[in-house]
C-alpha cells in the first residue's frame, strides 16, 4: 500500500473516533471502547489493541482519549495508526473494512482513498490540487492561473 494510502485510512480512522471521543468524555483509553457506541468501539478497540506494548502508540492513544479535540492528539494518533499499518500491511485491509462498515451503519462519508479527500464533522478538506476555504472569503478571487500578458 502506497504511503498516501495509509495516511488517508490513518487520517480517515482519528476523524472518524474523534466525535465519539468527544461525547464519550474523559475516561482510561482502556475503557472507552466500553463507552462508544458499537462501530466506534470496534474500530478504537481494534486500533488500541495494535498499540499494546507500544509506549509512544499507547500514549497516543491515552491523549486522544482525554484531549480528542486536539489537533496535536489527533496528529500523534494518526502517526501511531501509519506505523502499525506499516508494520502489519494486512492491518490495513481489516481497518478499511471496518471504518466501511461503520460507513454503512452510520451513513457518513468516511473512507475516500485515491485522489479525493473527505472531511467530516466540520472539516474542510479538498482533492488532489484543490483548495479547501472555510469560513468566508472576501476581496478579488481568481481560480486558475495568472493569465500572461503576450
Amino acid at each position: 500500500m502506497d504511503p498516501v494510502t495509509i495516511t488517508a485510512l490513518a487520517t480517515a480512522a482519528t476523524t472518524f473516533l474523534t466525535p465519539y471521543l468527544t461525547k464519550a468524555g474523559e475516561a482510561a483509553a482502556e475503557a472507552i471502547g466500553e463507552k462508544l457506541p458499537d462501530v466506534a468501539g470496534k474500530v478504537w478497540n481494534v486500533i488500541t489493541a495494535r498499540f499494546k506494548g507500544k509506549p509512544a502508540a499507547e500514549e497516543a492513544a491515552k491523549d486522544l482519549a482525554v484531549k480528542p479535540d486536539q489537533s496535536l492528539a489527533q496528529a500523534a494518533f494518526t502517526n501511531q495508526v501509519v506505523k502499525a499499518i506499516e508494520a502489519d500491511p494486512a492491518f490495513a485491509d481489516v481497518l478499511k473494512k471496518l471504518l466501511e462498515a461503520a460507513e454503512r451503519e452510520t451513513g457518513q462519508t468516511i473512507l475516500n482513498i485515491g485522489s479525493g479527500a473527505v472531511a467530516t464533522h466540520g472539516g474542510v478538506a479538498a482533492g488532489e490540487g484543490g483548495v479547501a476555504v472555510k469560513g468566508d472569503v472576501h476581496g478579488d478571487i481568481n481560480v486558475g492561473a495568472p493569465k500572461k500578458n503576450k
